[in-house]
């Protein structure tokens, strides 16, 4: 009896383990397909967030590009003063203000003066600190500048009008009256007189030509003409000898033949009154960013730095007899083409001037002779 009940607790021993390993299986079959089902969900969450990151650092990089474009300088500071995002504009300024002793990260709203313009700085609040909106004042102070230049402008040249229109009458009388003297055969120093009278009255001519001319400057185009030729009726005008011209560059560019050559024989007379009829003047053609720039150099002592931001206004001028219109008249005729006239070196001996003209289609042609 002994026997048999050891061996029946043997046989149900083993049938038990049958019965746990078959429960085993089961549950490691279960946990497979649980871990199948969970890996499963682990990759497309996976993939979900690795299409959110994508879309992030998309919309990072749209957000770096915009801040990068705006013509603001963007700032973000916490409470605690650090900086946890500066655009490229930001930095400018920065480095702009730096240089004047101004530090922009800790400066609070209004306008600061930094050199010649100056920066707007705005404040807009943040979850965990502030935004610094840095605007560049510097171009509009340029811009309100040139609108007070050219109202002024506007004004002395109704003015110019006024009193050329004035003289012009009694000024023919005159001259035609001093053609009769000096006609006469009466008296040799009669004769002198009148052409004395003459030769005056022409120069005061000269003036209201010039007061007109900077009035109602030509608008329309022109012949074209290269560079060389316009270089060459200029010095003839200014009664500059071609040996004392120097011509450098792409002298084969063509221009308007009359607008140019009137602001080169204004910068070509200066030059020989200033080098005392000495030395040479130096033209050099080149072109930049789609435009002619030509640049007019002489060797006299230059033009005084106190001079430099009034030397295109009207009745200013360094000479005994100078009127002051021969280089308002020259920036003014340029303007009306799209041109410009500036001082290149105020303040140094040899004065530099630079036209800057937009090229004309079909620009380059063969070199006249």
């Amino acid at each position: 009896m002994v026997e048999r009940s050891q061996l029946g607790q043997e046989a149900f021993s083993e049938g038990d383990l049958r019965a746990g390993f078959d429960a085993f299986i089961e549950a490691s079959q279960r946990l497979e397909q649980r871990y199948a089902e969970l890996k499963t969900r682990a990759a497309a969450v996976d993939e979900q967030l690795q299409a959110a990151n994508r879309c992030l650092q998309q919309a990072v990089a749209e957000r770096d590009a915009i801040f990068a474009a705006l013509p603001l300088g963007v700032v973000a500071r916490r409470h605690d003063g650090s900086i946890t995002f500066r655009n490229d504009e930001a930095a400018r300024l920065c480095e702009k203000a730096g240089s004047a002793r101004v530090d922009l990260l800790v400066a609070r709203p209004g306008d600061l003066a930094i050199g010649d313009g100056g920066v707007r700085v705005r404040i807009a609040p943040l979850p965990d600190g502030e935004l610094l909106l840095l605007e560049d004042r510097s171009r509009i102070r340029e811009l309100e500048r040139e609108v007070h230049r050219l109202d002024k402008l506007a004004g002395l040249s109704e003015l110019a009008l006024g009193v050329a229109h004035e003289i012009k009458n009694p000024l023919n009388g005159a001259m035609g009256f001093a053609e009769l003297l000096e006609r006469n055969p009466e008296g040799e120093s009669a004769r002198r007189y009148a052409v004395r009278i003459r030769q005056g009255l022409m120069q005061v001519d000269e003036i209201v030509k010039s007061l007109l001319a900077f009035a109602r400057p030509e608008s329309a185009c022109g012949p074209m003409s290269t560079v060389a030729r316009i270089v060459a009726d200029a010095a003839s005008q200014a009664r500059l000898s071609p040996s004392r011209v120097q011509l450098l560059g792409e002298a084969n560019l063509r221009a308007d033949a009359a607008s140019l050559t009137r602001a080169l024989a204004v910068l070509f007379a200066n030059a020989i009154e200033a080098s005392k009829g000495n030395g040479v003047i130096r033209v050099a053609v080149a072109t930049s960013g789609g435009r002619m720039e030509i640049t007019v150099e002489d060797d006299g002592p230059g033009v005084p730095s106190e001079l430099a931001s009034r030397v295109f206004e009207p009745f200013v001028s360094t000479k005994e007899r100078g009127t002051g219109l021969g280089l308002p008249l020259a920036s003014r005729v340029l303007s009306f083409f799209g041109g410009e006239l500036e001082l290149m070196n105020p303040g140094v001996p040899g004065a530099k001037f630079r036209i800057r003209l937009p090229l004309q289609a079909a620009s380059v042609a063969e070199a006249v002779a």
